[in-house]
């Protein structure tokens, strides 16, 4: 079955602004960073099984998936798989306190 992926809001926000934060630092760490995302992304939908599921207690959360961006491990990409989408939930870094985020999910 064909998947298509959904970029949900806060997602979204995240990633445009890890871009900003690491453009601010290094430009082409950033492009590489952009390159990174959009290949895990595509990944992600060929083959939705691979991420490591997560224990929420949000059931809004329920079968959430995570995988690291690759190049850059301590960025983290949570997904849900539905079945015709994988949404991309948030993509967060892995020193933030991941599940008070997650929690406030509704």
């Amino acid at each position: 079955m064909t998947r298509k992926i959904r970029i949900l809001p806060a997602a979204d926000r995240d990633i445009d602004e890890q871009i900003a934060y690491i453009s601010r630092e290094n430009r082409d760490a950033a492009g590489r960073y952009v390159e990174a995302v959009s290949a895990i992304l595509e990944h992600i939908v060929r083959m939705p099984g691979m991420g490591a599921t997560r224990d929420y207690r949000n059931p809004r959360l329920a079968g959430l998936r995570m995988i690291p961006v690759p190049g850059f491990d301590n960025f983290l990409v949570f997904y849900l798989v539905t079945p015709g989408t994988v949404d991309i939930v948030r993509v967060l870094h892995g020193a933030r306190d991941i599940r008070k985020i997650l929690s406030r999910l509704s």
